[in-house]
């Protein structure tokens, strides 16, 4: 099962899809101070990506793919991973 749903915890595994994204939209609304385990997960729908994007629920277990663990899980933390480049005034 992809998403199992617990009184404060979501655990996401193998592969998120579309059909998960209402059910954990919907978790996520009632759940004070959520926490989501990624680190069975290792496919995320983009609908359930941009939930987790909206509700900003607290990532407790870091997911072991590479993919995800590299590209995503740095937006989902808050931060690109990338460099902060100053702003340059116009010519």
């Amino acid at each position: 099962m992809p998403l199992e749903l617990n009184e404060t915890t979501a655990t996401l595994s193998d592969v998120v899809t579309v059909d998960e994204v209402e059910p954990l939209v919907a978790w996520l609304r009632i759940t004070g101070k959520p926490k989501v385990n990624l680190r069975r997960c290792n496919h995320l729908h983009t609908g359930a990506l941009q939930a987790l994007l909206l509700f900003q629920p607290r990532i407790t277990s870091s997911p072991t793919d590479a993919f995800l663990a590299t590209q995503v899980l740095p937006l989902l933390r808050g931060s690109s991973g990338g460099p902060v480049l100053p702003e340059s005034e116009p010519p």
